[in-house]
Order: structure tokens, then C-alpha cells, then sequence
């Protein structure tokens, strides 16, 4: 009985150490860095790495299962689409970027919106966890709403 129970803790620890699109913000900032730590994925998002003070340091596979959008909020032109930062591994190679964040040490990481399977992501707001959306319209009503509070 005691190891059965003791599988079963290290195994949701395990789970618990992994990112999830909800908690990649907390899980980037546990990690030993000075100052960034960056989560990329590349090769047609098939792997990713954990990236402290430019060192890869980890890599973790089956992250997505198809590509994500990466969008920013302009006041004047609303939601655009981005590319993600260009990622060259510890060989200097190019790679292929589909995803990526960065946060620093103080905690304020990439103002960015993460659209995937039929949900968005927003990481914009630097010390709030990541908030989940149905839709691009949903955010920018919000993102209007808050900038018209500040105006008012």
C-alpha cells in the first residue's frame, strides 16, 4: 500500500512540474535564472526548451498539438498577428519558432495573446495569472473597456 501511494504522489508531482498553457508564467519563474527565462517551441512545434539567461536548459516534447497564433494588442489597430522572437540553439542554429514567451526576473514577461485550440490565452497583464478567452473579440472588447476606464 505505502508504494502504490508513493507512485502515485511522484507522479502528480511530476505533472505538477510540467507547463500547461495556464502556468507557464509560474513555471518559468520557478527556474534558477538572472535574467530571462524563455519557453520556445520549434520544428513545426513537435519540441520545445526551457531557455534560462540564453542556455537551453531543458526540453519538453508534445507541448502543442498543431500550430498556435501569437498576437499582440495595438490601441489603434486592435489584435495583430505576430511572429514569434527568432530562437538559435546551442549548435547556433536557426530553428523554426511556432511559440514563444520570455519572462525576467521580475516577473514581467511578453504582453502577448496565444490563440489555440479554440481558446485565447492572455499573458498581456504582468502580474495577474493567464486568463482564458473564447475569442479575439472577447479580449479587444475588454482591452477597449479597460482603456476607456483610464480615459474616463
Amino acid at each position: 500500500m505505502f508504494a502504490i501511494g508513493s507512485l502515485q504522489k511522484v507522479k502528480q508531482k511530476n505533472q505538477n512540474d510540467l507547463p500547461t498553457l495556464t502556468n507557464l508564467k509560474k513555471f518559468l519563474l520557478k527556474k534558477e535564472f538572472e535574467k530571462k527565462a524563455r519557453f520556445v517551441c520549434y520544428d513545426s512545434c513537435q519540441e520545445c526548451s526551457v531557455v534560462l539567461d540564453g542556455k537551453p536548459k531543458e526540453k519538453i516534447e508534445g507541448f502543442f498539438a498543431s500550430y498556435p497564433k501569437t498576437y499582440r494588442y495595438d490601441e489603434s489597430m486592435g489584435m495583430q498577428q505576430i511572429e514569434p522572437d527568432p530562437y538559435f540553439d546551442a549548435d547556433g542554429v536557426e530553428r523554426q519558432v511556432c511559440f514563444s514567451y520570455a519572462i525576467y526576473k521580475n516577473g514581467i514577461g511578453d504582453q502577448i495573446y496565444l490563440e489555440y485550440n479554440s481558446k485565447l490565452y492572455d499573458y498581456s497583464d504582468y502580474f495577474e495569472d493567464v486568463k482564458i478567452y473564447d475569442s479575439l473579440e472577447d479580449i479587444q472588447n475588454e482591452k477597449e473597456a479597460s482603456l476607456q476606464k483610464v480615459l474616463s
